[in-house]
C-alpha cells in the first residue's frame, strides 16, 4: 500500500471512530495543528543534529521523507512508531538527549502519530534552514494575489439577480435559484407544515414542539402562521439557550481550566448566561464582540458604577484551558496569550493567525512579527492573580464598585494576617522542635532499621537507646520499605552495616541544612509580614512553599501529614509548649471570629484585567527564550483599512475590539453570516467556519454571503433580523426530497437544491427527551458546581455532573473539562478545549445501543407512558397518537396505527398482571425514541 494513502485511510478510520485523535481531529486541518503543535517540537529537539546537513546518524529530520525513508514512524503499525518509542524513554536509545520531553510534547507527538502523522507545507523545512539562516522573521512585502484574496476584500455592494422563479419568496432565494438553474436543477417542494414546525423549533430552541403548538400551527391557515411561529420562537427564553450553546462551541467554554490540575472555574457561569441573556437580547453583535475583548473598559451604562456586564463577557478570554502547573512560567503565560488570540482570531476574523507563531504563516499573508504584534496586547492584559506560584492563581474580579469591595478586602486581610499569626507561632515551635531533636536524628533512622529490618520490638528498642517511643514509631512507618519506589530513600535502602550509620549521617545534616534554610525564609516572611502590619490594607505575603519535587526528604519528613517531624493539630497538645499553646487558642479564637463576622463576597466574575506595559518582541522561531526585533502593537498588515494608532498605556485590547468591528474591515459580517447559516444549513456559505485562508474552502455562493453580510451590518448587527431574513426564504422551507438529478450533480448539495436533513444534537436530544417526558426543569442560569481549586486526580470531585441525574437543560451542566460527561461525548460534543466552529458527526454502534439500553432513555419513555396513561379519557387510539405528536411532531398513519394497537396487545398478553400495561407502552415509547426520524430532523 502507497505510504501515504495508508496515512489518509488510517486518519480516516480514527476520526470516525473518535478513538485517538485528541484535539487533532477538532482542528479545521491537520496543518494547522502540526504547525503550532508539532513543528515547534521538531525544531527545538531535533533539527539542530538531524538536519541535511550534520545528518547525525544519518536521519534528517527536517522533512517528511526523512521520517518515512527511515522508519522512524511506521504507517502499519503507528501505536509502536520508533519515534514514540524514542520519546517514552522505552527504547535503548533515548531522545532527545538533553532529557525527556514535557508531558505534553509527548502528548502532541502521540496524537500527531496516531491520527497519521501528517505533514504540512509545500516546501522542506531542511531546505528552509539550508536557504534561510536569518532568524529574523520577514517584514513581509505582500503580492498582488496575496492582498486581492476574496476574503480581504471589500463586501461587494450587490444587488440580488433577477430571475423569472416564482419560487422564490425573498433575496436570498434569488441568488440561489440561478444557481440551481444555471446547472439544469430544480428547487425541491416545500416541506410539509409539521415538518416545517419541527425543524424551525429544533432550529431556534433546541427542543420538541408541544401538542399545544402542533395543534395551534395546524389551526392556522392564515398566510403569516408560520411568521407567528417565527417570532414566537425568537421571543423565548429557550431561544437563547439554544443559539448560546452555539457560541460557547466557539468560545471553547468550560467550567474548569483542564490539563493534569483541572482547577474550578468557580464564576465561569456568568459568562455562559451573558452569551445567553445577549442572543435573547438581541444584542447588537458589534457590541457583543467589544464586550468579549474589552468589555472592562468599557463605560458603564448610566445608572451603574462598573460595567458589570462587560466584566463577565471577558470570560471568553479568561476561560480557556491552562497549565497553572507548568514550571517555565514565562511559556505558560504565552500559551495563554496565544490561545486568546488563537480564540479570537478564528471566531472573529476566521482566520488561523496562531500558525505564525514560529514563522510566516505557510498559507496566508500573515507574518510573525503581525502574530506577535497581537499577541502583545493580550501580554499586557491579566490572566491570573499571580502567574508565579507554583500552581499559578487564576484572576476574580469583584462585579461591585471598588468601596463596596474594599470593605471585604480589608476583611479577608485581617483574617490573612491572623492566619499568619498562627502559621508563625506553629513554625516558632516547630523550629524549637527541630533544634532539639534533628541532631539525633540518625539515631532514629538507625534504631527505626533495627524495628523494620530484624523484627525487634519498637518499645524495646526505644528503652535501649533512650529514644522516644512516639517519634521513633514515627520514623519506623516511615522508613519501612514499600512497593512504591521512594527513590529519595534509595542511598539509605541501598546501604548496609556501617555505610548505613554513615548514610543517616548524611540524610541528618543535609537536612539540617535544609531546615536552616526554610527556617530564614519563614523568618524573613514574617520581617514582611510585621511591616504591612500597621497598615493591615495589603494581605500578607503568602508563606513559602514547600514542593514535594524539590526536596521530597525534606517534604515527607517535616510537612506530609504522616511524616515523623510533622505535627498535625490534633497531636499539639502532647508536642507543643504550654505556652504556644496557649497562644493558639487564642489566635484561632480570634480568627474563628473574623471568620464568623467576615462580610458575604461579593458576586465574583472569571475575567481579565490591564495588565503590566511591557514592550513585546518577536520570538525567534517561537522560542519565548530567543527574543528578536521589537513587534509593536498592532493588527494584521494585509487587512491595514486605516491607519491605527494603540494607546501606549492600555492594552490595545479595545482598539482591538473596535478595529475587528470596523465597517470597512470586510471579515467580521462574512464570518458571523456565514456562522448564522451554517446553523440554520448544516453547513456554510463557506463549509470551513473558522478558517476563511487560502487553505480554508471557497464560498459556494460569494454574492448571496456580501449581499447577507452587508444587510448585517445595515440591520444594526441584529442576529434576530438575520434569522428572519434566512427563515423566511423559500430555500429554509424546502423539503429534504433529493431528486436523482441532484444526486448526480451536485451530491454534497453545495448549490442547496434541497434542504439538509441532519441528526440531532446531544442537547437536543437530551432535551427533547425531558421535554417529551414532562420532567425538564426551566431554571435559567446559576451554577450546579459549587466550590473552588481541584480535586484528587482520580477523586469523584472530577467527574463533571452525571446528565441523567438532574432535569436542566443541557447548556446549565457543568463542564469539567478534564472528564467531560460520556453521553456528550458519545454524540460529539467536543472536547471544550478548542474553537469549534462544527461538531464532527460520526455515527457509532454505541449510539444506537445508548438509545435502546440507557437508563436515561428508559425513564424517558416510562415517564411519557405513565403521562399518557393519566389521561383516562383517551382511548388506545388516541394514547397513540399523542405519543407519536410528542415524540416525532405527527400523527400516525392508518398502518402504525394498527401496528402499534398489535404491539401493544402481544406485550400485555405476554407479560399479564401488574405493570403490564405500563411496561407494554412503555415499549412503545421506547421505539419511537430510539427511532431514526426522532434522532434525525428534516
Amino acid at each position: 500500500m502507497n505510504v501515504t494513502v495508508g496515512y489518509l485511510i488510517y486518519a480516516v478510520i480514527v476520526s470516525a471512530l473518535g478513538t485517538s485523535g485528541g484535539s487533532a481531529k477538532q482542528l479545521d486541518d491537520v496543518g494547522e495543528f502540526f504547525e503550532k503543535k508539532i513543528r515547534p517540537i521538531l525544531s527545538e529537539n531535533c533539527y539542530a543534529c538531524h538536519n541535511p546537513v550534520v545528518l547525525e546518524a544519518g536521519l534528517d529530520l527536517t522533512t517528511v521523507e526523512g521520517f518515512r525513508k527511515n522508519a522512524i514512524i511506521s504507517p502499519a503499525n503507528l501505536e509502536h512508531s520508533r519515534l514514540l518509542q524514542v520519546i517514552g524513554y522505552e527504547d535503548r536509545i533515548k531522545m532527545p538527549p538533553s532529557g525527556r520531553l514535557r508531558s505534553e510534547e509527548i502528548d502532541a507527538l502521540r496524537t500527531w502519530v496516531l491520527s497519521g502523522a501528517q505533514w504540512s507545507g509545500f516546501e522542506s523545512a531542511g531546505q528552509r534552514l539550508l536557504e534561510d539562516n536569518d532568524d529574523t522573521p520577514s517584514n513581509k512585502h505582500f503580492t498582488e494575489e496575496e492582498s486581492s484574496y476574496w476574503a480581504f476584500l471589500p463586501l461587494r455592494q450587490d444587488s440580488p439577480p433577477k430571475v423569472n422563479e416564482n419560487w422564490s419568496t425573498s433575496e436570498i432565494d434569488r441568488f440561489l435559484v440561478q444557481k440551481i438553474n444555471k446547472h439544469g436543477l430544480e428547487p425541491a417542494l416545500p416541506a410539509g407544515k409539521l415538518t416545517l414546525l419541527r425543524r424551525v423549533t429544533y432550529d431556534l430552541t433546541g427542543l420538541p414542539p408541544t401538542i399545544e403548538e402542533i395543534s395551534d400551527f395546524l389551526k392556522d391557515d392564515s398566510p403569516s402562521a408560520y411568521k407567528r411561529v417565527v417570532e414566537r420562537l425568537l421571543s423565548s427564553p429557550r431561544y437563547g439557550e439554544r443559539w448560546g450553546r452555539h457560541w460557547l462551541d466557539l468560545a471553547r467554554y468550560a467550567d474548569s481550566t483542564g490539563n493534569d490540575e483541572d482547577h474550578r472555574y468557580p464564576h465561569g457561569w456568568r459568562y455562559r448566561d451573558y452569551v445567553i441573556s445577549a442572543f435573547n437580547e438581541d444584542l447588537p453583535y458589534n457590541q457583543f464582540v467589544h464586550e468579549q475583548i474589552a468589555g472592562d473598559l468599557l463605560p458603564p451604562v448610566e445608572g451603574q458604577v462598573i460595567n458589570r456586564r462587560g466584566i463577565i463577557a471577558t470570560g471568553l478570554l479568561s476561560l480557556g484551558p491552562k497549565a497553572l502547573a507548568q514550571q517555565d512560567k514565562k511559556k505558560m503565560l504565552y500559551d495563554v496569550y496565544d490561545e486568546q488570540l488563537d480564540v479570537v482570531s478564528k471566531t472573529f476574523l476566521g482566520l488561523t493567525v496562531t500558525c505564525a507563531r514560529c514563522h510566516d504563516h505557510k498559507f496566508d499573508p500573515i507574518p510573525t512579527r503581525d502574530y506577535y504584534s497581537m499577541v502583545g496586547i493580550f501580554a499586557r492584559t491579566r490572566s491570573f492573580k499571580d502567574s508565579t506560584t507554583h500552581v499559578a492563581k487564576l484572576l476574580e474580579r469583584p462585579l461591585v464598585s471598588d468601596e463596596v469591595y474594599e470593605v471585604y478586602r480589608l476583611a479577608q486581610n485581617r483574617i490573612l494576617h491572623k492566619k499568619a499569626d498562627i502559621e508563625h507561632a506553629i513554625d516558632l515551635e516547630l523550629a524549637t522542635r527541630n533544634e532539639r531533636l534533628l541532631p539525633s536524628m540518625d539515631s532514629y533512622m538507625v534504631a527505626a532499621e533495627r524495628v523494620y529490618g530484624s523484627n525487634e520490638q519498637v518499645a524495646e528498642v526505644a528503652v535501649a537507646l533512650g529514644l522516644d517511643l512516639t517519634l521513633l514509631e514515627k520514623w519506623v512507618e516511615y522508613l519501612t520499605p514499600r512497593d512504591i519506589l521512594r527513590p529519595h530513600l534509595a542511598d539509605w535502602h541501598g546501604a548496609s552495616g556501617e555505610q548505613r550509620i554513615i548514610q543517616a549521617i548524611g540524610y541528618r545534616d543535609r537536612n539540617l541544612t535544609r531546615v536552616k534554610n526554610w527556617n530564614d525564609s519563614i523568618r524573613k516572611r514574617w520581617e514582611l509580614v510585621q511591616a504591612l502590619r500597621p497598615e493591615m490594607e495589603e494581605a500578607p505575603f503568602a508563606r513559602p512553599e514547600v514542593l514535594e519535587g524539590t526536596d521530597r526528604f525534606f517534604y515527607d519528613v517535616h510537612f506530609h501529614k504522616d511524616g515523623p517531624m510533622s505535627v498535625s493539630e490534633k497531636g499539639e497538645g502532647q508536642e507543643f509548649s504550654s505556652k504556644t499553646l496557649t497562644v493558639l487558642r487564642s489566635l484561632r479564637s480570634e480568627f474563628d471570629e473574623l471568620e464568623a463576622n467576615l462580610p458575604v463576597q461579593p458576586p465574583m466574575a472569571s475575567a481579565v484585567a490591564e495588565g503590566e506595559l511591557i514592550a513585546q518582541h518577536v520570538f525567534v522561531r517561537g522560542d519565548h527564550r530567543n527574543s528578536g526585533e521589537l513587534a509593536p502593537l498592532g493588527f494584521l498588515s494585509v487587512l491595514d483599512v486605516k491607519d491605527v494608532n494603540l494607546s501606549s498605556d492600555g492594552s490595545g485590547r479595545l482598539e482591538l475590539a473596535e478595529w475587528i468591528t470596523e465597517v470597512v474591515q470586510p471579515l467580521t459580517a462574512r464570518v458571523m453570516v456565514n456562522r448564522v447559516w451554517q446553523w440554520h444549513f448544516g453547513q456554510g456559505l463557506v463549509r470551513t467556519a473558522s478558517n476563511f485562508g487560502t487553505m480554508g474552502e471557497l464560498p459556494s455562493h460569494p454574492r448571496l454571503l456580501d449581499y447577507l453580510a452587508q444587510r448585517f451590518i445595515e440591520d444594526g448587527w441584529s442576529v434576530k433580523t438575520l434569522h428572519r431574513r434566512i427563515l423566511h426564504s423559500s430555500a429554509y422551507r424546502m423539503s429534504t426530497d433529493v431528486s436523482a438529478k441532484s444526486v448526480e450533480v451536485d451530491p454534497e448539495n453545495r448549490l442547496l437544491s434541497h434542504f439538509n436533513r441532519r441528526r440531532l444534537d446531544v442537547e437536543e436530544i437530551r432535551d427533547g427527551l425531558l421535554v417529551i417526558d414532562a420532567s425538564i426543569d426551566f431554571t435559567m442560569g446559576g451554577t450546579l458546581d459549587g466550590g473552588t481549586g481541584t480535586d484528587l486526580e482520580n477523586s469523584n470531585g472530577r467527574l463533571s455532573l452525571d446528565p441523567s441525574t438532574v432535569r436542566r437543560r443541557t447548556v446549565y451542566l457543568p463542564l469539567r473539562r478534564a472528564n467531560l460527561p460520556g453521553l456528550l461525548n458519545l454524540f460529539d460534543f467536543g472536547d471544550a478545549v478548542n474553537s469549534m466552529p462544527k461538531r464532527i458527526n460520526t455515527t457509532v454502534p454505541s449510539q444506537a445501543l445508548f438509545m435502546m439500553n440507557s437508563e436515561f432513555v428508559s425513564n424517558s419513555a416510562i415517564n411519557l407512558a405513565r403521562k399518557v396513561l393519566r389521561e383516562t379519557h383517551l382511548d388506545a387510539q388516541r394514547r397513540v397518537e399523542r405519543i407519536y405528536l410528542s415524540i416525532l411532531s405527527r400523527m400516525p398513519t392508518r398502518d402504525e396505527l394498527g401496528s402499534a394497537s398489535a404491539y401493544l396487545s402481544r406485550l400485555e398478553n405476554r407479560f399479564r398482571g401488574p405493570g403490564a400495561e405500563l411496561n407494554a407502552w412503555q415499549s412503545l415509547c421506547k421505539i419511537l425514541i430510539s427511532s431514526n426520524e426522532f434522532i434525525y430532523l428534516d
